[in-house]
């Protein structure tokens, strides 16, 4: 039987969570220095170097009598480094290809949030306008329409 609560469980995500956010912090300060070109060997450099101290400390925890060394957290730090650089290499995308990026982003969000709004408009469970009844039916006959 599957052990969810060991691949899955709050220890494995505080080893995702510490190695993502060091190694997100540590890429982000690449990319302030670095210029962008460079900045992806330095990335690279920084993962080979925080993989290696996740799996040793893997090996040191096995010599702390309070610690337990296992395969499952090195996979966590691995899994927490690589997100940690690749959160720094999406946003080096995004600087390099700021004007791009930035335009589609915002013509998607926009997509997404004016139907988000209007639907809330139409499931607001406390009237801020008093309306009158047709108009209300019309805007319901619209969301039917739509598939609200």
């Amino acid at each position: 039987m599957f052990n969810y609560k060991l691949v899955f469980g709050v220890d494995k995500l505080m080893h995702f969570a510490g190695f993502a956010g060091v190694s997100a912090c540590i890429g982000l300060f690449i990319l302030l220095i670095v210029d962008h070109q460079r900045a992806r060997q330095h990335l690279s450099v920084v993962w080979i170097t925080l993989v290696t101290i996740g799996i040793i400390e893997e090996y040191r925890q096995y010599f702390d009598p309070g610690r337990s060394t296992e395969f499952l957290d090195a996979i966590a730090n691995i899994i927490g480094v690589t997100t940690g650089i690749a959160i720094s290499l999406c946003l080096s995308y995004i600087i390099e290809r700021r004007k791009k990026v930035l335009s589609m982003v915002f013509s998607l969000y926009t997509l997404v949030l004016i139907p988000l709004l209007f639907g809330l408009l139409y499931l607001n469970e406390r009237p801020f306008l008093t309306v009158d009844e047709p108009i209300l039916e019309k805007i319901r006959n619209l969301g039917a329409l739509i598939g609200f």
